[in-house]
């Protein structure tokens, strides 16, 4: 057997500048007893064959043993799920060491009636211990990022799946300690390793080298990721006419000029009608009214009688309409190394989702329309209060989120698939107690150079053999090349602002011509054109052509650009590199 010296535990934690050098010298020979308790029970004295412990990062802690029951001896039939330990005791030089290598629970037991032995196989029970955790718990303990616009909603899931969901935003594992305590580990390994094994420290024809394989190593992964939402638009619709009698004059003066060759006029119901066309919504409107009865309203001693108190000697109004359009952005993220940039070198991973943010029912119908017999100038008002303006009905702060999530994810991908070559060598378990799975190890022995995260330790002490041997797995990190950093794009759908006026909200304003028939000189009609069509009171030759009383306003066409589904792309390549852990064979 191999001398040497005991790691102080304490010095293993203190931290990346504390570096124990194991070596080969004068220290005296180990002597080792493994320590087993079964149900708070200590049953050392029944071990036969030999005691394993198997300890991965992300992975459940696994033991094995054996124990022997003489004939008579009572042999307990329940032990599923009863509490596990196993210490190694060392001891050297006349010091004694005990150090913890598993807890957990009897899992798996098997009797073999013939030979009077118990095979146990036990969990460190690191699925369930996890799955007794509260949500909140599960958050404190794990950290990382989660996104319901990524992964399904928690009632009635798995606490460990939500766990597993959060690492994928790290680059880190989740597993127990010797002692069973749950823990996350960072991937990455100290620049200063925690122990160095120098020449000599290792056991003989030990060391394997399991080097990365190009069909395992992801360089490049392609998200593709739906952000949908709606927008409200709305179009507002002006209209202004004024009769052409009037001289473009208002009051009594404008009347006056009327008067004196008077002809129809529309109403204040032609007006909302007129507001209506082409399923607008009128929402405002003001009249210029005829005056009300008057003695001599225009000083030429003729009085004026008005049996009507609708007709219209000009108004202005505004017909309004609201719709929902849906917004799609897209955005292809690609986060690849050095080799992923490189046609030919890509092994490529594709993934990414598709959310949408629910807005509000109602937009389209909740314009409020002008009551006919409105007063002057008398509008609606606000339509809609609890549905706001025109605008995006987006959530950015779950846009960021989801995007932030997805990268993150990515990332962790990418390097998870950088660490793959790993490094494994023998060494004395009384030699390396105290090194676990958050440790950075060096190795510089027979022929080999390297350093990296612990990943994994195997222990194995054989009472038929006198063998105490511990196996050192490292996952060597490798890649190199630059980083950029994760930075979300910005929005592609986002409408283009113009200077203090809402983007979604669009006002169009028209002013509306006159036909007038009933004159020599009255072109013929065109009922094509919009505005008002009247005759006039004093028909010139009842013979000419009598043009139809109405009142319309030219609706103009919203383009399908601004009523179909608007999409939009955002594309981003960041470069990923990865550290280069130290690696010489």
């Amino acid at each position: 057997m191999l001398n040497g010296s005991t790691l102080n535990g304490a010095t293993l934690n203190g931290g990346a500048g504390s570096i124990q050098q194991i070596q080969i010298g004068t220290a005296p020979a180990f002597v080792w007893q493994a320590m087993v308790t079964l149900g708070g029970v200590d049953v050392t004295a029944l071990l036969i064959g030999a005691v394993t412990v198997d300890r991965e990062e992300g992975a459940a802690g696994v033991a094995d043993f054996a124990l022997h029951y003489p004939p008579g001896a009572d042999v307990p039939a329940d032990i599923t799920d009863r509490a596990v330990t196993i210490d190694l005791i060392s001891i050297a030089s006349g010091e004694t060491t005990q150090t913890r290598l598993f807890t957990g629970v009897a899992a798996e037991p098997v009797w073999n009636a013939l030979s009077r032995t118990m095979a146990v196989t036990c969990t460190d029970n690191l699925q369930q211990r996890v799955e007794a955790l509260s949500v909140d718990a599960v958050d404190a303990l794990v950290e990382g990022q989660w996104s319901l616009d990524v992964f399904d909603p928690l009632d009635g899931r798995s606490r460990w799946d939500y766990a597993v969901e959060r690492l994928q935003s790290r680059q880190a594992s989740l597993d127990c300690s010797p002692h069973g305590n749950l823990r996350v580990t960072s991937w990455y390994s100290e620049q200063q390793p925690h122990v160095l094994f120098g020449a000599g420290t290792t056991l003989y024809e030990s060391i394997g080298v399991e080097l990365a394989q190009l069909s395992s190593v992801t360089n490049r992964v392609e998200l593709e990721i739906a952000y949908r939402y709606s927008r409200f638009r709305e179009r507002r619709q002006q209209y202004s006419w004024i009769h052409p009698n009037t001289g473009g004059l208002g009051g009594l003066g404008g009347f006056c000029a009327w008067r004196s060759d008077d002809t129809e006029l529309p109403t204040t119901e032609m007006v909302i009608d007129a507001a209506k066309d082409g399923g607008l919504t009128p929402v405002a409107a003001s009249y210029y009214r005829l005056p009300p009865s008057m003695g001599n309203p225009c000083g030429d001693g003729s009085p004026w009688i008005n049996s009507f108190d609708n007709l219209l000697l000009g108004a202005s109004w505004t017909g309004a309409t609201r719709w929902v359009q849906t917004v799609t952005e897209t955005y292809s993220l690609t986060l690849a190394t050095a080799a992923g940039t490189i046609e030919g070198q890509q092994v490529i991973a594709r993934d990414g989702t598709s959310f949408e943010v629910e807005a509000p029912e109602g937009w389209e119908e909740s314009l409020t329309s002008i009551d006919p017999d409105a007063t002057d100038d008398e509008v609606a008002g606000d339509e809609s209060p609890e549905l706001g303006d025109p605008g995006d009905r987006d959530d950015e702060p779950r846009r960021l989120a989801a995007l932030h999530l997805q990268l993150a994810m990515a990332h962790t991908t990418l390097i998870a698939a950088h660490r793959q070559t790993r490094v494994t060598w023998s060494a004395p378990t009384p030699m390396v107690l105290g090194i676990d799975l958050i440790h950075t190890l060096e190795i510089d022995d027979q022929y080999i150079r390297a350093r990296g995260k612990c990943s994994r330790r195997v222990d194995k002490l054989d009472f038929d053999s006198g063998e105490c041997i511990t196996d050192l797995t490292i996952s060597v990190m490798r890649g190199g090349g630059e980083s950029d950093p994760l930075i979300i794009p910005a929005r592609p759908g986002v409408l283009p602002a113009e200077p203090e006026q809402n983007p979604a909200r669009e006002v169009i304003s028209d002013t509306l011509p006159t036909q007038l028939g009933g004159k020599l000189a009255s072109p013929a009609y065109d009922e094509a054109k919009p505005g008002f069509s009247g005759n006039y009171t004093n028909v010139e030759d009842l013979t000419l052509e009598t043009f139809p009383r109405r009142l319309d306003g030219q609706v103009a066409e919203i383009p399908a650009a601004d009523r179909d589904e608007y999409t939009a792309t955002a594309a981003q390549l960041y470069r990923v590199g990865i550290p280069n852990d130290l690696l010489e064979l």
